[in-house]
């Protein structure tokens, strides 16, 4: 059974997210307490929401949960975020604003294209794009 604290945090980011209009589609790992939110599609990321480190080759933009201690930026291919539980509020207003300047970069048509494009490339890939489903 997932850790209440998990499901919390991740029902208060798909909240958060739908409020701003953001697409969630949302994976509940069978084997752990991890729960994914991929945002738009994937074309804003994802954010990992657990309660222990996760594995090395897999790489989320967004992390949160109780084990990490402070707010961290690791500087790799591309940057990763790491929110404590009690941070939720930084880590929403940091999503919205890297939305933001996504939106600012590509339009709000090309955004919605890439979104699209996404959602038809990978619909039936298996692993999370076959497991997910859209929060409504």
């Amino acid at each position: 059974m997932k850790n209440a604290e998990i499901i919390k945090i991740a029902e208060l980011l798909q909240s958060r997210m739908l409020d701003h209009g953001i697409v969630v589609q949302r994976y509940n790992a069978y084997s752990t307490n991890s729960i994914y939110l991929k945002l738009d599609y994937g074309v804003c990321n994802s954010i990992r929401i657990s309660d222990h480190k996760g594995k090395k080759h897999l790489k989320y933009r967004y992390n949160i949960g109780p084990f990490i201690k402070k707010i961290e930026r690791k500087m790799d291919k591309f940057d990763r975020f790491y929110y404590p539980a009690v941070k939720i509020d930084s880590l929403v207003k940091k999503i919205l604003s890297d939305r933001a300047e996504k939106l600012d970069k590509y339009g709000d048509e090309k955004y919605r294209d890439f979104m699209k494009k996404n959602k038809m490339e990978n619909a039936d890939k298996k692993g999370f794009w076959k497991s997910a489903y859209v929060v409504e």
